[in-house]
């Protein structure tokens, strides 16, 4: 097996920058030109900040490329880690539903070797599918207990790994 370099695509990345650039200017314009109550004041501050810190995680992603190898996950970036398959230590994946119904939403992944810092992505990278599919091989590997919820959401991938026939 050999690399995969992958990264966020641009719709996404794109998209991301429009919600960040109109959330922060909604929320700024009234700071700057009009005069507003103290807690309107502070309530608009307070969303203007989450939006730039929207921004930041957005430009750090754009900086990022994620390198899937045999034996090896990294986050080749600013905010860089590596995961060994050999040594994972966490496997979450966690699903995030934006309906009712749960027909819509997102999925994002958390692994970690020992000793290294946590790597995570969504279900909107490149190459998602793989990289989940290589992590659970690894857990299944290392016979790494996974939680109930990351079964369920490995099973509704089509991801199969040892102790999915209890979840129900």
């Amino acid at each position: 097996m050999s690399s995969a370099v992958l990264r966020y695509s641009r719709q996404t990345l794109w998209a991301d920058y429009i919600r960040a650039g109109a959330g922060a200017l909604l929320c700024g314009l009234p700071l700057l030109f009009l005069e507003v109550n103290r807690w309107i004041g502070i309530l608009l501050s307070a969303a203007c900040l989450l939006f730039l810190l929207f921004l930041v995680r957005t430009i750090l992603r754009q900086m990022t490329r994620y390198v899937l190898g045999p034996d090896t996950f990294a986050a080749d970036g600013p905010a860089g880690s590596l995961v060994e398959w050999g040594r994972l230590d966490r496997l979450i994946l966690s699903y995030y539903s934006t309906k009712r119904d749960r027909t819509g939403g997102w999925m994002q992944l958390v692994v970690r070797s020992a000793g290294a810092r946590p790597v995570k992505v969504d279900s909107s990278l490149d190459g998602f599918y793989d990289i989940v599919e290589r992590a659970a091989h690894a857990a299944e590997a290392r016979k790494l207990e996974l939680t109930r919820a990351t079964r369920i959401n490995l099973r509704s991938m089509g991801i199969a790994v040892a102790g999915q026939e209890e979840v129900e």
